[in-house]
């Protein structure tokens, strides 16, 4: 499936122990080779399999990432279409820029798929888009390699270490969604060097439109980044090759680019309006644009500098989110590739790999300061989640090595050697000098390389002709092993392992697996629920959005019991009213006692004004009479869905005005009777609607047709397109001699 053609960059013959001429390979037999192409996801799936069965379940932000997809699955089954507002996000907020940012193509295609079958298991469900995400992730590092390598065993074996190296449970908000597509950028990039064919630069303009479809949209000034210094630096570098001038577009080039088009026309169309009537509350985000400061460009998050021990240590002390791990192995190997591959397209990936370092470090690293003008960059404030980005790349840096190796390894047996026992007793320096004994990564990888050296001594003493493609197989696994242990040891660190009862029941109740019910809460709670246990589970596992507490324990809070990302700007002004400074303080605390005890908020729920406005104990949906009477009138709620609120109501013979504790915004819209009516702002922040004498049937509705249709559409388009992409990959192009 993912056969291809591709030469690797040649080293100069002035290399004491590389001849004029290299030797050329004979390829692995068909069943070897179809064995090379399928190990890497077979490893994968292997691993899925293994995390599911063990009951691990997703940490920090990867947890309102699956958040994000229940919800949207759960209103897709009782509703029939896609969230476009949340009622539960610090009184209610638009969906759009929640669902652009959780939900790629493949999890949008899941729910489509899934909801005519009813499917109950949201988890399975949602652990399904993943791997296929991963999937495409893993095949693309493969495709990458073959066009790098001479040998398919190291196209084989780099696509097995990067899978090994997703930490998916705990990063498919962040990093794993900022790696999947970033093999194929830089596999169409060197092959638009190479060819000059516009075909290949409209396919990097595919790959980086499908890159944040489910990603943060302030990811895409990232990419471009990346890839234009990928583009420079095989310039500069890469002068063997050259680079071909620009073919005239053809008939497949103008049918990729109006699928370029198509998807990014939809995407746009999804998220131009997703921040109308809307206020940035995440800290250090300009309320308006979403900008940040280039102080906070520089150090949000801390330094990757701070991180240095975990590139090769393995210490997951740190926020997990930010864990790299490359190992002993692959270290020694990325070390002897530095050492002994010349070639223009590695050089031109030593180069991106280190300005990615320097950028990952922040102000440390310098290329920062120019980076934050970058058009776009000012709304990027993640530096030192760029690692895992980094780690990919030294992992291709690694394949050289283990590929230079494989060409003769006899004769470059005792130089690797050399190389990786050097890198290894640095890094076991490093350890004892930064952290003294903490851990056994290294020590394990270090032991690793002791026993392959002494079996590729016994092996080569007693099978010679045995011993080569023997080291070359235990120099990779020794990496995957290696890598397997950290992934391991991570899991248990960010306490991601649970027992049967534990996943089945959260705080002893809630099945955090299924489709989570959205019953309509006649009112808000001015302290904690009864079976506060799940909501402080829920809390040590995800502290980040309001919504996602709120959904998983039937539950909606006077207060915001933990940070808000964006509201409504009347929201916000009643807040900071009610309790000047709270929210901002909410936003940063991470003491779950503290947040879940509403110390911020005292002075805002002793007040009688705020608890009337927010629907505090009752009156959420509250009839408004112009005695200033008001009745809770929530029993006569017929439907409550995510977009939706239909509701019997008796306005008596003086009638009044319906009054609904969410948030305004203009595009809500209501109808009584069936006739339209005009939505209008109530008590600062929320909406109420003019109801006449009589019983009347009251709606109200958040809902644009063409945005279900576009959203629909997109991840249909998206999907297709990413098996087109890969298939463009899988064919082989002619390429220049590196």
């Amino acid at each position: 499936m993912f056969a291809s053609t591709q030469t690797q960059d040649q080293e100069p013959n002035a290399a004491a122990d590389v001849p004029p001429v290299s030797p050329v390979r004979l390829a692995p037999p068909p069943c070897a080779t179809a064995l090379l192409r399928a190990f890497p996801l077979f490893v994968l799936a292997v691993q899925f399999m293994a995390h599911y069965a063990l009951g691990i379940f997703v940490r920090g932000d990867s947890f309102q990432a699956y958040s994000a997809f229940n919800y949207a699955y759960g209103n897709f089954l009782s509703a029939g279409e896609f969230p476009q507002w949340f009622p539960h996000a610090a009184y209610g907020s638009p969906a759009e820029v929640y669902m652009t940012t959780f939900l790629g193509p493949f999890q949008v295609l899941m729910i489509l798929l899934a909801a005519p079958l009813r499917v109950a298991n949201a988890w399975l469900l949602f652990c399904g888009a993943t791997f296929a995400e991963c999937a495409v992730y893993v095949a693309c590092a493969y495709l990458l390699g073959k066009s790098l390598y001479k040998s398919e065993e190291a196209a084989s074996a780099v696509a097995t270490w990067t899978a090994l190296t997703l930490y998916w449970n705990v990063q498919v908000f962040w990093p794993h969604r900022a790696l999947v597509y970033i093999p194929l950028m830089l596999l169409f990039t060197l092959r638009f060097h190479r060819s000059g064919d516009l075909r290949e630069l409209v396919r990097i303009g595919l790959v980086l439109c499908i890159s944040v479809l489910g990603n943060n949209a302030y990811t895409g000034p990232l990419y471009v980044l990346l890839v234009c210094v990928f583009f420079a630096a095989l310039c500069l570098l890469d002068r063997k090759n050259g680079f071909a001038r620009l073919a005239r577009p053809g008939t497949g080039a103008l049918v990729e680019f109006g699928l370029l088009l198509l998807l990014g026309g939809l995407y746009l169309f999804l998220i131009h309006k997703a921040f109308d009537g809307a206020a940035f509350a995440a800290p250090d985000r300009d309320p308006v644009t979403g900008a940040t400061s280039l102080r906070v460009f520089l150090t949000y998050g801390g330094s990757a500098i701070e991180k240095l021990p975990d590139f090769v240590i393995g210490r997951s002390g740190c926020h997990m989110q930010f864990f790299f791990y490359l190992g002993v192995s692959a270290t020694g190997l990325a070390l002897y590739a530095l050492r002994r591959v010349r070639g223009g397209v590695f050089a031109a990936l030593a180069a991106t790999s280190l300005f990615l370092l320097l950028l990952s470090l922040g102000p440390f690293g310098g290329v920062a300061y120019a980076a934050y003008w970058f058009p776009g960059m000012n709304r990027f404030r993640h530096l030192s989640y760029l690692l895992p980005m980094l780690r990919l790349l030294l992992l291709i840096i690694a394949g050289y090595g283990l590929d230079h190796v494989l060409e003769k390894p006899r004769e470059r047996a005792a130089d690797a050697f050399v190389w990786l026992m050097f890198g290894a007793l640095g890094i076991l320096a490093a350890k004892d000098f930064w952290l003294g004994w903490n851990g056994l990564l290294p020590e394990f990888g270090f032991l690793l390389l002791l026993a392959v050296r002494v079996g590729y001594g016994v092996l080569h003493a007693r099978w010679p002709r045995r011993a080569g493609a023997c080291l070359g197989f235990a120099l990779a696994l020794a990496v995957a092993l290696e890598l397997g242990v950290a992934n391991h040891q991570l899991l248990r660190a960010a306490g991601s392992f649970y027992s049967v009862a534990e996943r089945r029941a959260v705080g002893g109740r809630l099945d955090a697996y299924l489709v989570q019910p959205q019953p309509f809460q006649a009112g808000r709670e001015a302290s904690l629920p009864l079976d506060s246990r799940a909501l402080f589970d829920l809390y040590t596992r995800q502290a980040v959005n309001n919504y996602t507490t709120t959904q998983f324990v039937d539950q909606d809070f006077c207060a915001p019991a933990v940070r808000i990302d964006y509201a409504m700007p009347g929201v916000l002004e009643l807040l900071e009213r009610a309790a000047p400074g709270a929210l901002a303080r909410t936003n940063e605390e991470r003491d779950v006692v503290k947040a879940l005890g509403f110390v911020y908020w005292r002075q805002a729920l002793a007040q009688q004004w705020f608890r009337e406005a927010v629907g505090c104990g009752g009156g959420r949906l509250a009839l408004e009479t112009p005695q200033g009477a008001r009745r809770d009138v929530a029993s006569g709620v017929r439907h409550f869905s995510a977009n939706r609120l239909v509701a019997d109501v008796n306005a008596g013979p003086e009638g009044g005005m319906l009054f609904y504790a969410d948030a305004y915004h203009p595009g809500w819209r209501a109808w009584v009777d069936g006739l339209p009516a005009t939505v209008e702002r109530a008590h600062g922040a929320f909406k109420s609607v003019a109801v006449p004498p009589g019983a009347h049937r009251v709606a109200f509705a958040f809902f644009n047709p063409w945005r279900e249709w576009a959203r629909r559409l997109l991840a249909v388009v998206a999907t297709l397109v990413v098996v087109w992409l890969l298939l463009a990959a899988v064919r082989s192009r002619p390429s220049h001699s590196c």
